[in-house]
């Protein structure tokens, strides 16, 4: 992403009505990431080190990556991480965080406020908090650990959306994969084209950047698992350690939809977790099914158990036309 976002390229001030001497700014500026990531320490749905929250503000397209700092005295009290593409049907509020000392002072709100209204001037008619393709901290709030969060969003107007459940298993107890028709093993440097517009046509548009992304920096290409039928057609694909800094993590993975139902992912599942075990890794996650869905019958046929549920949310923007006046605003 633009580098300036990160060094203090600060876009534009404001100060939020009855909140006194609170000012939203947009843009980060030096050393914003220390101190936003520390505003999520007590956070029970996720906490971002440094580290996590800039490779999640450098996965969006500059041109929709939005970060709103509440400030008082140039000191962040709160933040609001936003990813908004020009008139697409919604954008994502990827994370934020207010200053446990500033709770119930209106800074929630002002943030939440301002990221509404700079998706309604973008054209986007909803927000969802929740589980952005291409890079999240958490699918949603969990709403046992972080209640507090879960009613002030219902507060102001965000509706549930389902469940999403993350799961977990060992990887020291795996059985051996049992032999099918299927071959799987790691995408070909020939395949992978292929296996973009496999992913881009049939899966997830999100998903095949993300492997496209991992591939062009280097990433072990080891890891990226496909399912081919008997006459090398492309079936599916898995994958672990694409998404974020942890080997651990498994996925992105899917079947094509014409091959769903005949075992591909069965063997896919079964073939990286064995792969993700000779690695060395102790175990293997993922951030979101949907209960009782056929990946959660898949993932729990193969040891899966649960880790944690999070809500995802809804948040109408009440966009009704679109200013393309605007479209110059600055980040």
């Amino acid at each position: 992403m633009d580098r300036s976002a990160l060094q203090g390229s600060v876009a534009s001030t404001t100060r939020p009505a009855g909140t006194g001497d609170l000012h939203l700014r947009t843009g980060l500026r030096a050393g914003d990431l220390a101190a936003l990531s520390a505003l999520t320490r007590t956070s029970g749905t996720a906490v971002l080190g440094p580290g996590l929250l800039q490779d999640l503000v450098e996965a969006g397209r500059d041109e929709d990556t939005v970060v709103i700092v509440a400030e008082r005295d140039d000191v962040p009290l709160g933040f609001v991480h936003l990813d908004i593409p020009w008139h697409a049907a919604e954008g994502w509020l990827v994370s934020g965080a207010v200053d446990p000392e500033c709770r119930r002072q209106g800074v929630g709100t002002a943030l939440l406020d301002a990221a509404v209204q700079m998706a309604r001037e973008r054209g986007v008619p909803v927000l969802r908090i929740s589980g952005r393709p291409h890079g999240y901290a958490a699918p949603g709030v969990d709403p046992e650990g972080d209640p507090a969060t879960a009613a002030f969003l219902v507060s102001h107007g965000a509706r549930p959306a389902g469940s999403a459940l993350a799961m977990h298993r060992t990887l020291h107890d795996l059985d051996r994969a049992v032999p099918t028709a299927i071959d799987v093993g790691p995408c070909e440097p020939g395949e992978r084209d292929v296996l973009h517009e496999l992913v881009l046509e049939h899966l997830a548009a999100d998903w095949a950047e993300t492997l496209r992304a991992f591939v062009q920096r280097g990433g072990p290409p080891e890891r990226i698992l496909v399912a081919r039928d008997a006459s090398q057609e492309l079936l599916g694909f898995a994958c672990w350690g694409v998404v974020g800094r942890d080997p651990s993590r498994f996925g992105p993975f899917g079947v094509a939809p014409w091959a769903r139902g005949h075992g591909a992912g069965g063997a896919l599942l079964d073939a990286a977790l064995l792969r993700m075990a000779g690695e060395g890794l102790a175990h293997a996650w993922f951030q979101w099914t949907g209960r009782d869905s056929p990946a959660h019958r898949l993932y729990t046929s193969r040891g899966f158990v649960p880790l944690r549920t999070f809500t995802p949310y809804t948040l109408p923007t009440g966009h009704v036309d679109v200013d393309r006046s605007q479209e110059g605003i600055a980040r």
